[in-house]
């Protein structure tokens, strides 16, 4: 009696098993972000990214002309087993700007070429949750620039580098499955200056991107 009422429990469980894999569907699993992140993602800047610094002549007066937009860029995130969230790379491009007659020189001078990346890792150690993970970390961040000269040569400038920049870095995850940052970073103080005559501070950063959607 025994043995046939382990035989019955076996066949119901049998069956249980059975009905449940032919019910399954992987497609409708909901995917965590941490998930999705650990095949590497990488997100494309949004248009309303926004770049802030402070531009000062000799005499302190603030110069507008030297306020860059963005005109493109990138962030590579990754996910890890141990639960870390890495922003492996992060592009920022610039619009030209020109500093007009008088300010340095008695001509233009037109700067181009000019970048925003990540000269380290970003490491973050966020809390995940199914759908986010918000955490912020430090990391090196560089800007590259030219001079573009009369004959439209472009001159490559001295990389000017903020060491330990504090970042704040919030990732989701939508309900059409796009991966969507947003990473800001603020640096109070002198950036760069250029020939003695123009000095750059107070750098900000606003950015925005976001995996293409799916056509």
């Amino acid at each position: 009696m025994f043995k046939r009422e382990i035989a019955m429990v076996v066949a119901a469980l049998a069956l249980t098993a059975c009905s449940f894999e032919d019910s399954y569907d992987p497609d409708l699993v909901p995917e965590s972000l941490q998930h999705r992140l650990g095949t590497r993602e990488t997100l494309v800047l949004e248009p309303s990214s926004l770049i802030g610094v402070t531009a000062r002549d000799q005499d302190g007066t603030e110069l507008p002309c030297l306020e860059p937009s963005v005109t493109g860029g990138s962030a590579i995130l990754r996910s890890t087993e141990d639960g870390l969230l890495l922003v492996e790379k992060m592009t920022v491009q610039l619009s030209d700007v020109t500093v007009e007659p008088g300010v340095i020189y008695d001509a233009p001078i037109h700067l181009t070429d000019i970048e925003l990346r990540l000269g380290t890792m970003l490491v973050l150690e966020p809390p995940w949750s199914a759908e986010r993970a918000e955490a912020a970390g430090t990391a090196d961040l560089l800007m590259d620039w030219a001079l573009l000269d009369d004959e439209a040569n472009h001159l490559p400038l001295a990389t000017q580098k903020l060491r330990a920049a504090e970042f704040a870095v919030d990732v989701r995850l939508a309900d059409d499955g796009r991966i969507t940052a947003a990473v800001t970073s603020s640096v109070e103080g002198r950036l760069a200056g250029y020939a003695g005559k123009v000095e750059l501070t107070d750098f900000s950063m606003a950015v925005q991107a976001s995996t293409p959607a799916e056509p």
